[in-house]
């Protein structure tokens, strides 16, 4: 069964409806175990300054990525990304670092925080979301768009 709107109709006996909620719940379970997510704990260790997906990172379409340092690292690209594809990165300390890259290329991050060109460190709890533009999963990388950032300040 795939999951459908029209279903169950008004003209449903009360007594057929839980055969509609089982089957939607085995769809439902489906999308949610399925590729499209996933998450990962991620150590970036001291120099990093690439990460690749399909390698540190899943190929999922949604990711979070819980993100620890073992020392400092400044990341400046994210390669094999396929566009449209969203990584949520929850950063445990303050050792990684995000460079605001120069060209909307070669897998580099574009921030929005200004001023332009201002790179994004990382604090303990601080979160960003990037989305993959013009990514093809293969040679070329597009750039990870930052669609928001949230900051700790507890």
């Amino acid at each position: 069964m795939t999951l459908d709107v029209s279903q169950p109709t008004d003209q449903v006996l009360v007594s057929e409806l839980p055969t509609y909620i089982r089957q939607d719940r085995v769809e439902i379970n489906s999308v949610v175990s399925s590729s499209m997510m996933a998450q990962t704990d991620l150590t970036i260790t001291v120099g990093m300054t690439s990460l690749t997906v399909g390698s540190n990172l899943s190929v999922a379409g949604y990711e979070i990525a819980v993100v620890t340092g073992t020392g400092v690292a400044v990341l400046q690209t994210i390669l094999g990304g396929s566009d449209g594809q969203v990584k949520v990165f929850i950063f445990q300390d303050s050792n990684v670092s995000l460079l605001d890259g120069d060209a909307k290329e070669l897998g580099k991050f574009y921030l929005n925080q200004l001023p332009a060109g201002a790179n994004f460190s990382a604090q303990q709890d601080d979160i960003i979301a990037l989305v993959n533009i013009g990514g093809d999963g293969a040679s070329v990388y597009g750039y990870w768009k930052e669609l928001y950032r949230t900051i700790s300040i507890k």
